[in-house]
């Protein structure tokens, strides 16, 4: 995350958008680590939170502000600080238990903020890879707001998933996703963009699903009631 700070302020964005990325595959790999070798604690928990507020709160802000904003002066730095301020109030929610992760549901509450990062830092990697330039800074205005309620919203998400062939669901997953693995590896700069959209949206659409569904449970008990 500091690192990618020092590019952003060297106007390196596209570095500087891929030690994000790194930082957020560090960020999978460190708590399997911890509890491999047996050594997690509440220190590792405090401390993890505060890398993350560094690589994907922090640093995104600033790529996205010298990259897209700093001409805009004021509502640009209003629009660059909403990762980061978005960002601590959901790791803070999440320390206190508000925001935990289901393990046993395998979902998180709010888009994590690694996601969050990845989606904004992906966009400027997918601007130049396809435009050859940053120029869709409205597009970017848009996304930053969404993304940022999402943290701190109630819709689910799935956690990194422990792909198992003895359930169905994860073997269609792996089904599905196995395709696109060589096209990720092979054109990193415009898949991984999309698929982070369609990871946010997942989310999305599940949520606006479940809601409907309620609804209209919610309208079949009257119904029921007066036919009783």
């Amino acid at each position: 995350g500091f690192l990618s700070v020092i590019h952003s302020m060297k106007e390196d964005y596209i570095t500087a958008a891929w030690l994000i990325v790194i930082a957020a595959i560090m960020d999978v790999l460190d708590g399997r680590v911890a509890r491999l070798v047996k050594s997690s604690s509440e220190f590792g928990v405090e401390l993890d939170s505060l890398a993350d507020i560094s690589s994907f709160g922090f640093a995104p802000a600033i790529l996205i502000y010298k990259s897209y904003f700093s001409s805009w002066d004021a509502v640009g730095i209003l629009i660059s600080f909403l990762p980061l301020v978005f960002g601590g109030i959901r790791l803070a929610r999440f320390n206190v238990g508000v925001a935990d992760v289901h393990e046993k549901d395998n979902f998180f509450k709010g888009l994590p903020i690694p996601s969050s990062a990845i989606s904004l830092c992906t966009f400027v990697v997918f601007e130049k890879s396809v435009f050859g330039e940053f120029r869709h800074a409205e597009i970017l205005t848009g996304l930053t707001i969404i993304i940022s309620i999402l943290m701190v919203s109630k819709i689910r998400y799935d956690a990194v998933p422990n792909f198992s062939f003895k359930k169905t669901e994860d073997v269609i997953k792996m089904v599905l996703l196995a395709p696109l693995l060589p096209l990720f590896i092979l054109y990193p700069s415009k898949m991984i963009f999309p698929g982070m959209m369609f990871f946010v949206l997942t989310g999305v659409i599940r949520a606006a699903i479940h809601l409907f569904k309620h609804r209209d449970q919610e309208d079949e008990i009257p119904h029921m009631g007066a036919v009783d």
